[in-house]
């Protein structure tokens, strides 16, 4: 018998629909048929061909390739038309559960109405405790239905998963967990499409590079999918244990440009194969560059497609040329490795310092607003490779494992610096944000840790707005906000990060007037106290900050401030241990490194730049310590 008078509480939370379920059911069934059309036309398509390649035999290796893969997307049509009927099963499952729950919940509001109504002071009067403890009853059974039916339905998944671990993604974790609304159908019935392709590859592979470039020349679409879309970094990274070494020297060479991007792949792997596209595109644009700029020099009129191609030319030069000076300058003890390229509109890179494959904690930095692999990833790499000698130390004094690494990742299109007013809006927030949960994934996917274990994101000024917004979504055990630029009202407070309690941290000079403005506010300082975080409270007790101007921010939550939670710390001039550390003395993250990279002399210091306070407190906090050292529970 319940004292506690029922409410909708007491009912399960049932989102899905059966329209929606079906749905997913049609689209796997359709999108892996497709996968065994695409094998079957693909080998009919190649047998016969003479020619393809220059080396002997290469038409017969090539449909013998083709061949092998048919096997496998048959398996996967056939599994996945099984998945596809279980579907189908819970989808009927689900109307009768939405009905009876819909029934139950009238039932509620009845009996609470009609309690509301009587004169007793019991919350359950004794005339209504029968009718109470039926509808509790008749709640716990629709619980337990509901339960069986996602049950019946992740047995089913993992049936089909467990019978083919080579061609299937694994659908754990969140997919399969309550609540089960969080199952993205669409998510699976394309990576039941994509684990397809794997096979595939591993055949051209066994024919060498010049197999795997010819199917990338006709077969673009394919390829540039592989990068859009790709394959789990749990289905690569078995897929890819698979090989043998010649298998993957194939890939690397022959399909650079998709296997540097891929997650699951060794990023050792990856390394050779972005070197490689560095090695052969480098001068292959800088030559074309050249010819374009001699036409220019001699005043010759370009053509509107020639201006497009000099322009992109132009990006792609500098990118690359900024990559090869950024690896040039790592050592024995601090190699640097680039772990993602892509040569889009901009260009995109993320070089590592350390080693991915082995580090016990791995560090993504995150750039804010201006920030371009061509101009800036020599000045960003230098920031990471401080923070990454700076954790070594933290890491000692902890007797930790030194053996960590760090990311300069510049993975998304920065805002322009002002006069624009991009820094303003979340848009380039939210595909960054895209981008950054991918990468994190990837690195947890391909190193095997699970819920954002050992891994740490270190973001400054607008890469805190791209920080946060992944991290809602994406776990990681540590984030610091050097900075802000402002945090998007989506992510209202410390709690909608997957952050563990107390390891989100904060922080901001106060001699910082920019970052305020991403925020929406223009500030003048009065009467601060180096260590307390810029704040306009409104309250000229606790305020540090005069704001003068308002502007139409879309992020305009401060991380620092008491209401949303973060954890502070000071990046104003202190003394740590009897050692004299210096302040940020702006809102740049790497102006003293940049310096002395262009072998200028320079007192300017940055949030990341070697002998800070902020370097100091934020290779701590990244490590899940206090800026004292105290390790974090």
């Amino acid at each position: 018998m319940s004292a506690t008078l029922i409410d909708e509480s007491a009912l399960p939370t049932v989102t899905p629909t059966a329209a929606a379920v079906n749905d997913s059911a049609t689209a796997l069934r359709t999108s892996t048929d497709a996968v065994r059309q695409a094998a079957q036309d693909a080998q009919r398509s190649w047998s016969g061909i003479d020619g393809v390649l220059s080396s002997p035999g290469a038409t017969d290796a090539l449909s013998d390739a083709m061949s092998a893969a048919t096997g496998p997307a048959d398996g996967l049509a056939t599994a996945a038309g099984s998945v596809a009927t279980a579907l189908e099963t819970f989808a009927d499952d689900l109307t009768t559960i939405r009905r009876t729950r819909r029934s139950l919940l009238a039932d509620i509001e009845e009996l609470r109405a009609r309690v509301a109504a009587s004169d007793g002071d019991d919350a359950v009067p004794d005339e209504y405790r029968a009718a109470n403890d039926d509808l509790h009853a008749r709640a716990s059974r629709l619980h337990t239905r509901w339960r069986t039916a996602q049950d019946d339905l992740a047995q089913a998944i993992r049936g089909q998963i467990g019978g083919a671990p080579r061609l299937f993604p694994t659908l754990g974790g969140s997919m399969l967990a309550a609540p089960f609304a969080r199952i993205d159908f669409g998510a699976a019935s394309r990576a039941f499409r994509d684990a397809g392709r794997l096979p595939l590859l591993a055949g051209l592979a066994a024919q060498g590079p010049d197999a795997l470039r010819k199917w990338a020349a006709d077969h673009p679409g394919e390829a540039q999918r592989l990068l859009d879309h790709p394959p789990s970094a749990d289905d690569v990274k078995a897929w890819w244990a698979g090989l043998d070494a010649d298998d993957r020297t194939a890939l690397v060479t022959g399909l650079s440009t998709v296997v540097g991007n891929l997650g699951g792949v060794l990023y050792a792997d990856r390394g050779r194969a972005n070197q490689h596209t560095l090695d052969t595109e480098l001068p292959k644009a800088q030559a074309r560059y050249r010819e374009l700029s001699g036409k220019v020099f001699r005043n010759d009129e370009l053509t509107p497609a020639e201006r497009a191609e000099y322009a992109r030319l132009s990006e792609i030069v500098g990118s690359l040329e900024a990559l090869d000076k950024t690896l040039l300058a790592g050592t024995a003890s601090a190699p640097r490795t680039i772990v993602s390229l892509t040569l889009g509109h901009p260009p995109l890179a993320a070089v590592a310092i350390g080693d991915l494959d082995t580090a016990t904690n791995v560090t993504v930095n995150v750039p804010g607003m201006g920030n371009t692999v061509a101009e800036s990833m020599q000045g960003w790499a230098g920031g990471a490779d401080n923070l990454l000698s700076e954790q070594r130390v933290a890491a000692q004094e902890a007797h930790a494992s030194t053996n960590i690494a760090t990311v300069a990742w510049i993975g998304y299109d920065t805002p322009d610096m002002p006069p624009s007013v991009e820094v303003l809006a979340s848009t380039k927030a939210e595909a960054g944000a895209q981008n950054l949960s991918r990468f994190l994934g990837d690195v947890s996917g391909t190193r095997g840790w699970n819920g954002g274990d050992h891994l740490s994101v270190v973001a400054h000024s607008y890469g805190t707005t791209t920080a946060t917004l992944a991290t809602a979504k994406t776990p990681v055990n540590n984030l610091t906000l050097l900075a802000s630029a402002g945090v998007d009202g989506r992510v209202p407070t410390v709690h909608a990060v997957e952050v563990p309690n107390g390891h989100v941290w904060a922080s901001q000079a106060n001699t910082d007037l920019v970052a305020n403005i991403g925020r929406g506010s223009v500030e003048t300082p009065w009467g601060y106290v180096l260590g307390r975080q810029p704040i306009d409270t409104g309250n000229p007790f606790t305020s540090t900050r005069d704001q003068i101007l308002t502007l139409p921010s879309t992020h305009r939550l401060n991380p620092g401030d008491p209401s949303w939670g973060a954890r502070t710390f000071s990046s104003d001039p202190d003394v740590i241990n009897g050692e004299p550390y210096a302040g940020s003395d702006g809102h740049p993250a790497t102006p003293g490194t940049e310096a002395e990279i262009a072998g200028e002399d320079s007192d300017a210091h940055g949030y990341l730049d070697a002998g800070t306070t902020s370097l100091y407190n934020t290779a701590r906090t990244s490590l899940g310590y206090t800026p004292e050292g105290n390790a974090i529970p």
